[in-house]
């Protein structure tokens, strides 16, 4: 009978005839890349946003006359207060966030200070309950509040909750 190790070694001697003798595999020479995808990442994140304008967002004040009030204060006419500005720049923050939306988080950035910088301009402006716009801006407003980047979302229920006091206020 053959002993424990005798079989081991044994065993050791026919895996070794069975199996060949594979050859180191070289590998291939690193191939030299041109650019890093890193850096092309950070070179279109600093170039200029093509989708969005990009004329300055300011706006002017014009020179309103104040009504004059009377006793009954329902009595007041209402100033027009939603003018091309106010309409223009809401558009100009749909837009700018629809185009991050589409981009992505991390790769629209330009886009996303592009909005949040208008809903802020926004919420200087005044708005009317009288006007027949302000429901649809407001109802377009609320579709921003469910974005995708919490930066936009946040802003869009700040200006949300700014011009819902302000119209509770007019009212009242």
């Amino acid at each position: 009978m053959m002993t424990m190790k005798k079989i081991a070694t044994a065993t050791q001697k026919a895996g070794a005839e069975a199996r060949p003798v594979q050859a180191k595999k070289q590998s291939a020479p690193p191939k030299k890349l041109s650019q890093n995808p890193k850096s092309v990442i950070k070179k279109k994140l600093k170039k200029p946003c093509k989708s969005v304008s990009t004329r300055p967002l300011e706006i002017t004040k014009k020179k309103q006359s104040i009504p004059e009030v009377s006793g009954n204060p329902k009595a007041v006419p209402a100033v027009k207060k939603n003018d091309k500005d106010t309409l223009e720049l809401f558009e100009i923050a749909k837009k700018s966030a629809d185009v991050a939306d589409t981009k992505g988080l991390l790769a629209a950035k330009a886009e996303t200070s592009i909005c949040v910088d208008t809903l802020s301009l926004l919420i200087g402006s005044p708005i009317s309950a009288t006007a027949p716009e302000t429901r649809r801006i407001m109802e377009r407003l609320g579709h921003l509040t469910r974005h995708k980047d919490r930066k936009i979302c946040n802003s869009a229920s700040a200006l949300l909750q700014h011009w819902s006091q302000s119209i509770r206020d007019q009212q009242h």
